[in-house]
């Protein structure tokens, strides 16, 4: 873009000064954007590394970026939790009082290192894992394990658990967008959202 030449107008002045206005607002803008771009892909490393036994790549790629540009010039920086993800991680991400029931694998039960029980889509397709109930009570049980102890058919029994938070997902990213913003004079809003 070409400086202002002395001499002219005060019209040109002002269009010239408007124009480079909007470049350095527009410039400003995209530099918070590349800095929340790059805080998105930091906090998916730290979440990655707050997993027990590291992630699955489902998690692994949980986080990602948007940014909105609105009619009014303005721009709205988001980092979102992927939508699939989103359901699964919530109560490790944002709610320790959420109790929930699952099936809480027993000593019987192989698990892979997330602590998952070893093939249990594949087993519940095939029938070598079914869930039985007893007393108001339901069992996963290993129908290829002929034991006489019950208790060593028993994968899994359903209870009602809580998950604690190990990741504070709305707390770092503020903190961390405010760190990142330091330097960078501005009104800001942070919004917290879950859907």
């Amino acid at each position: 873009m070409s400086g202002w030449v002395q001499g002219n107008s005060p019209q040109a002045a002002s269009t010239w000064l408007n124009n480079q206005g909007q470049a350095i607002i527009i410039n400003v803008q995209s530099e918070i954007s590349k800095r929340m771009r790059t805080l998105t892909a930091q906090l998916q490393k730290e979440l990655n590394q707050d997993i027990a036994g590291g992630p699955v790549p489902f998690t692994s790629r949980a986080l990602f970026f948007n940014f909105i540009v609105k009619s009014d010039g303005s721009r709205t920086n988001q980092i979102i939790v992927r939508g699939d993800q989103a359901a699964y991680l919530r109560t490790v991400l944002t709610d320790v009082n959420e109790v929930f029931d699952k099936m809480i694998p027993t000593q019987s039960a192989k698990l892979n290192k997330q602590g998952n029980i070893m093939g249990l889509k594949a087993g519940i397709g095939s029938k070598k894992l079914i869930v039985v109930e007893e007393k108001g009570k339901k069992y996963l049980i290993d129908t290829t394990k002929k034991k006489k102890k019950r208790e060593q058919r028993v994968v899994a029994v359903r209870e009602k658990k809580r998950r604690s938070m190990f990741f504070d997902f709305f707390q770092k990213a503020e903190d961390g967008a405010k760190l990142i913003l330091t330097d960078v004079s501005g009104t800001y809003t942070f919004t917290r959202r879950i859907n």
